[in-house]
C-alpha cells in the first residue's frame, strides 16, 4: 500500500484557535450565539487533525478528517454570521446605549474571525483538500495561482496556508481577487459571501462605531 502523504495542519490549528479567541472577545450583548458553541465546533474540527497524526496511512480516517473540518469551518462560519446579524440589528434599530469602544472591537472580532473562517474554507476546498494537492494527479484547482505558470518558480510547487491566508485576507479587504484568480462556481461564490459580509461588518458596523466615537 502507497503511503499517503500528509500537509502540516499547523496553519490550520493555528487559525481555529484565533477564531475561538476573537468569539472570546464578543461582548455578552453582541454574542447571539452560546459561548460554547465554537469550543464544540472547534473540538469537531481539530479532534480528528489531532488524531491524524497517528493514522497517515487510512484513507477512512482522511475522509472522517475532512468531512469533519468542512462540518466544522461552515459551523464556525454560521455562528460568526449569526453574531454580525445581531450586531447589525443592535445598530440599526436599537442603537440606543450603545458602546463605541465595544461595537468597534466587536466589528474587528467579526470581520477577522470571517477572514480565518474563509481562509479555511479555500485551504480545505482547493484541488480536493491539501493532501490531494501534493499527489502527482490533484484535481481541478478552485484557485489560479500566478506561480502555477511561472517559469521561475520549481516544478511541483504548492501553496501553503499562508497563500490561502492572503486570499482570504485580500477579499475580505479589496472585496475581491488580487493575487489568485477563483477559476470555480464554488470558488467565486464564496468569495463574494466573504466579501458581502466584510462589507457589511465594515459599512455598518465599524463605521457607526467611528461615528459614536466621533
Amino acid at each position: 500500500m502507497q503511503k499517503m502523504s500528509r500537509v502540516s495542519r499547523v496553519g490550520a490549528t493555528l487559525a481555529v484557535l484565533a477564531m475561538l479567541t476573537l468569539n472570546a472577545v464578543l461582548s455578552e450583548r453582541y454574542r447571539l450565539t452560546p459561548i460554547w458553541l465554537p469550543w464544540v465546533a472547534a473540538a469537531i474540527m481539530l479532534g480528528p487533525i489531532i488524531v491524524g497524526r497517528f493514522v497517515r496511512n487510512s484513507s477512512v480516517w482522511r475522509g472522517v478528517e475532512r468531512v469533519s473540518m468542512m462540518t466544522s469551518i461552515f459551523l464556525l462560519l454560521l455562528l460568526n454570521t449569526l453574531n454580525l446579524a445581531d450586531v447589525v440589528d443592535e445598530v440599526l434599530f436599537h442603537s440606543g446605549g450603545i458602546v463605541a469602544e465595544t461595537l468597534f472591537l466587536t466589528s474587528i472580532s467579526i470581520w477577522a474571525a470571517n477572514m480565518l473562517g474563509f481562509t479555511l474554507l479555500y485551504w480545505e476546498i482547493d484541488r480536493g483538500g491539501p493532501d490531494a494537492r501534493v499527489c502527482a494527479a490533484p484535481g481541478y484547482p478552485d484557485f489560479g495561482f500566478p506561480a502555477y505558470t511561472d517559469p521561475m518558480v520549481l516544478p511541483g510547487w504548492q501553496p501553503t496556508f499562508l497563500d490561502y491566508l492572503f486570499i482570504g485576507f485580500t477579499t475580505s479587504t479589496a472585496f475581491g481577487p488580487t493575487e489568485a484568480m477563483p477559476l470555480t462556481p464554488r470558488a467565486k461564490g464564496l468569495m463574494m459571501v466573504q466579501s458581502v459580509i466584510s462589507l457589511v461588518t465594515i459599512i455598518v458596523v465599524a463605521a457607526r462605531a467611528i461615528g459614536i466615537i466621533r
